[in-house]
């Protein structure tokens, strides 16, 4: 199907040709459905794509530096007891955005992963639902639209370097109205992902019930396209009617179905419903990840010693060079790296026991049985047992190794994180006539805004008061003025030692740990050394 074909069909399920004519306003039949239940032709917008038998499709390998901007939707059941693997999930597959539905928060509790912003709406009138929208710390994001009347929705907007989405996490019970009409779906970089609870055969069900249909109206109103396909892996498992099936879609805007790719991940902590991935290719650009100096590991004696010989023969004429020298000396004697991505305590048990499960999950699904079934339910209590041993090992490990006097930072840290402190600032970002502003052009915008709202009018009697303090004011008469007198080696000392540390260099890239270190040497005060800060 050419691209043109598809803007036609707006991305609906094929529709066959009516025979005779149809009456006016009459609305197109649906695709007739095979004997297995499923469409008798491709639906869902004829992709143009072949899929394999695990559910995700072919894609051409893209550039080293390039990386896809990755989603993943889910029905956790409940996400506090899964956390261990939802983090582990969420780094080992490079999740950009994770959308959860049936979270089971409760207000008042907090829920946090490392390396995420949390976007969270709990559900007040009942014990389960709520909706949860994880987004990376890099990436440029806020929440546009709320929704937890009937169905429960939430809209993000994130930006990753050219590629930016605004992405629909949706879930409504079997008994709640979908409420799609309150969705404002724009024309293009859409994605909508969740658990719509509708039947319908595009999706793989074996007929289409009414929530099937209105899903399928919207779709077609505001031109979607759904990714999934009827052949696709079912993602939910119902232990009661030992079933499966695919309540679980994502449909999306045809400029994203041009670079999207879907995949059913096997089974995530013990929830009937299995994780989706959903790969956009954009040409999305990896951020490098920039080493740090590793301090607690610095041989200070010899950086000061390399620093001090560097110099000592120096002729003061460039500026570039003193900062050369004092960069080789901390390359000689500081190491330097970059930490690697964090993962929770997850042992090779846990996995162990994760794949087996897994593997007990599929053979439940294929050949429901009272003995398959029973397999499943002990190898997941056997899980969680392993689970609940590994983080009571990694507290144990973390606070035995505490020591009150060397690490009382540390310390103070866990004590904040018990007790739910949160002293890191997001990054700000701001919207302004549907653009996104971060980074400088946010803080640009800010400073332009706190000038327009302070600039209050001086009455002339306020005027006249201050230019007479200033007469009053004894003046110092001085043949120098006192900021065009030159620095001395003591006011720089004292202004060195005055440095905080753990702050980013400037653009020579010299960090006031070095400078702070190179001040309280002996050797700071000689000729040759006070030349290296002019």
């Amino acid at each position: 199907m050419t691209p043109s074909d598809r803007s036609d069909t707006h991305g609906a399920r094929p529709l066959r040709s009516l025979r005779g004519e149809a009456a006016p306003g009459s609305k197109p039949q649906r695709s007739p459905t095979s004997a297995t239940g499923g469409p008798s032709r491709p639906s869902c917008c004829a992709r143009g794509r072949r899929r394999n038998a695990t559910g995700s499709t072919t894609t051409t390998s893209t550039s080293k530096k390039c990386q896809s901007f990755m989603v993943m939707h889910w029905n956790a059941e409940g996400v506090m007891n899964k956390k261990t693997e939802l983090e582990h999930i969420l780094h080992e597959r490079s999740i950009n955005v994770c959308c959860i539905q049936e979270t089971h928060l409760q207000m008042g509790k907090t829920f946090k992963v490392r390396g995420y912003q949390c976007f969270r709406q709990d559900r007040a009138d009942r014990r389960k639902g709520g909706v949860l929208t994880l987004v990376r710390n890099n990436i440029q994001d806020w929440e546009t639209a709320v929704h937890m009347e009937g169905a429960e929705y939430q809209m993000i907007r994130a930006k990753l370097n050219d590629t930016e989405l605004q992405i629909l996490n949706f879930y409504c019970p079997n008994d709640r109205p979908l409420s799609l009409d309150t969705i404002e779906v724009p024309d293009s970089s859409f994605l909508a992902v969740g658990d719509f609870n509708s039947h319908s055969q595009s999706w793989g069900y074996s007929q289409m019930d009414r929530r099937g249909e209105e899903v399928e109206d919207w779709q077609d109103e505001h031109h979607l396209i759904l990714i999934n396909s009827p052949n696709d892996t079912p993602t939910f498992s119902s232990r009661r009617w030992r079933t499966t099936s695919t309540p679980d879609l994502a449909l999306c805007t045809e400029d994203v179905h041009r670079d999207v790719t879907r995949e059913v991940g096997e089974q995530l902590g013990g929830s009937d419903h299995r994780p989706v991935f959903l790969s956009v290719n954009r040409n999305t650009m990896n951020y490098p990840v920039h080493p740090r100096w590793n301090y607690k590991k610095a041989k200070w004696s010899l950086f000061r010693h390399r620093t001090n010989t560097l110099t000592k023969d120096l002729h003061v004429q460039g500026r570039d060079i003193r900062n050369a020298c004092i960069l080789q000396a901390a390359h000689e004697s500081i190491p330097r790296g970059a930490r690697k991505e964090y993962k929770p305590y997850w042992t090779n048990q846990l996995q162990e026991l994760q794949d087996e499960m897994e593997s007990a999950r599929q053979a439940a699904e294929s050949s429901p049985s009272d003995e398959n079934h029973l397999r499943l339910q002990q190898i997941k209590a056997e899980f969680l047992k392993a689970k609940i041993q590994a983080r009571r090992k990694s507290w144990r490990e973390k606070t035995a190794a505490l020591n009150l006097e060397r690490d009382g930072t540390k310390l103070w840290r866990v004590v904040g994180q018990l007790n739910d402190e949160e002293n890191r600032s997001q990054n700000v970002t701001l919207e302004e006539n549907g653009e996104m502003l971060t980074g400088r052009r946010a803080a640009n915008r800010l400073a332009d805004n706190y000038a327009d709202e302070s600039n209050v009018p001086v009455s002339p009697v306020q005027q006249r008061e201050a230019r007479r303090e200033q007469r009053e004011r004894p003046q110092h008469h001085t043949d120098v003025e006192p900021m065009k007198q030159p620095l001395t080696l003591h006011e720089l000392q004292i202004a060195l030692r005055k440095l905080k540390t753990r702050k980013s260099p400037g653009p020579d890239g010299i960090t006031n740990e070095m400078l702070r270190t190179l001040v309280n040497y002996q050797a700071a005060a000689n000729t040759h050394s006070w030349f290296i800060f002019q």
